[in-house]
């Protein structure tokens, strides 16, 4: 399967219209014929949430925007698309991506494991974090059913049904019809992952991940394909013993069974998006780490919804402000606000003319959210990057109320980053 990997933002380009070309990570020479693929995707699949499409002095180039994961554009071809920031290469950019990813519930069985393969194509860790949940559901041992079964048998079990066996055995006489539960491993759940596991084997992997898929497949070998993968995955919603045991890993096999797994804003209950938006993914996993670190006496609201900027009109509050996080710290009967805002965008710090890059409309909003929420420290949190490494000189709003700019290290420990942000 050809990968091609590059960083959000980046271009992708056609080889033929230029001399000598050399890929970065930011920009990528493909033959005409996958660009030809690639751009009838883009018209085709996507809207302009994802790709830009554009012609410069004849050349053609499609543009990557601040999208990153995991788009398959076609069975032989899959293009991955990886945050920019500090990372200096696509390992640490993966790396980087996972470690985000990590902090949502569906996909909390990525490991410190998982990100050490991170040199590994970005489907191989998805599909490497698959198997390893495979691997312990087989060790804490797979589902059974008592399931519904007639059968013509040479001992009676369950019990007899008359007229069939008076209709099949009438010349018969060692056989009983009988009708009977049988405990068997032919369950939705397993059927799924057995038609997962034969699917993925069809990819090029790595030979370690080649081995354990065929491993499983032969664990599996009693159990059949699923005929209809949708009534399956209907069926094991259904609440039951297995419910729990089989949530992580059902998620993980409808991403890789699902005909539309690899593109985003799909409605399945089941779908996992392997596409995220860098924003929305950065101010995550702020807030998370700031609940994971902070002590027991700070309150962490994410997405606070309590405000609106307009007290009254004809009767009804209007304009509701969502800061990113809202830290209430407690201390005796006092209790101290602290408003943060996550851009995920890249400032420059030697640039003070302009700025630093820093938008004046999200000044505005802070400001905003300082005078509603009465809190006198405020933060506006970049990634970090050569540019910007230190936080900025405080910015005074007034006598009583400040902005904080600081950079967020991505490739530092989560701990670390949290514990400079609360000292500045």
């Amino acid at each position: 399967m050809k990968n091609i990997i590059i960083s959000e933002f980046g271009v992708i380009k056609k080889v033929g219209d230029y001399e000598s070309p050399v890929d970065s990570f930011s920009e990528v020479f493909v033959s005409d014929n996958i660009f030809a693929r690639i751009k009838d995707f883009v018209f085709t699949h996507t809207n302009d949430l994802l790709f830009t499409y554009a012609v410069q002095r004849a050349k053609e180039q499609v543009k990557v925007k601040n999208y990153v994961g995991l788009l398959q554009i076609s069975d032989n071809l899959q293009i991955e698309i990886l945050p920019k920031s500090t990372a200096g290469s696509a390992k640490e950019a993966r790396q980087m991506l996972l470690k985000m990813l990590q902090t949502f519930s569906t996909y909390q069985s990525l490991t410190k494991a998982h990100l050490a393969i991170s040199k590994l194509p970005l489907l191989e860790v998805y599909v490497t974090v698959f198997l390893d949940e495979l691997e312990k559901l087989l060790n804490l041992g797979l589902g059974r059913n008592y399931e519904p079964r007639e059968s013509n048998e040479q001992y009676i079990k369950g019990k007899i049904l008359i007229a069939e066996n008076i209709h099949q055995n009438l010349l018969n006489q060692q056989a009983i019809f009988v009708a009977y539960d049988d405990f068997i491993y032919d369950i939705p759940q397993n059927r799924i992952l057995k038609t997962c596991l034969a699917k993925l084997k069809t990819f090029v992997f790595s030979n370690a991940t080649r081995q354990r898929i065929w491993q499983y497949l032969s664990v599996l070998e009693e159990i059949p394909l699923s005929d209809n993968l949708q009534q399956d995955f209907t069926k094991s919603q259904v609440v039951s013993p297995h419910s729990e045991r089989y949530k992580h890993i059902l998620q993980w096999a409808w991403v890789f069974l699902s005909e539309h797994s690899f593109l985003p804003f799909s409605g399945n209950s089941f779908q996992m998006s392997l596409l995220f938006p860098m924003e929305i993914l950065f101010e995550n996993y702020v807030g998370q780490l700031f609940r994971k670190y902070l002590p027991d006496n700070y309150e962490v609201k994410l997405q606070d919804r309590r405000k609106h900027l307009v007290v009254s009109h004809k009767a009804q509050a209007r304009f509701r402000l969502i800061p990113d996080i809202v830290i209430e710290k407690q201390q005796n009967e006092n209790k101290e606000v602290l408003i943060f805002d996550t851009k995920w965008k890249l400032i420059d710090a030697s640039k003070p003319k302009q700025n630093y890059g820093i938008e004046q409309q999200d000044l505005y909003q802070l400001y905003a959210y300082g005078k509603k929420y009465n809190a006198r420290h405020l933060f506006l949190i970049y990634p970090a990057n050569e540019n910007f490494t230190q936080p900025l000189e405080v910015f005074d709003y007034e006598e009583d109320m400040v902005l904080h700019v600081l950079p967020f290290n991505l490739l530092n420990e989560g701990s670390v980053e949290v514990r400079k942000i609360m000292l500045s």
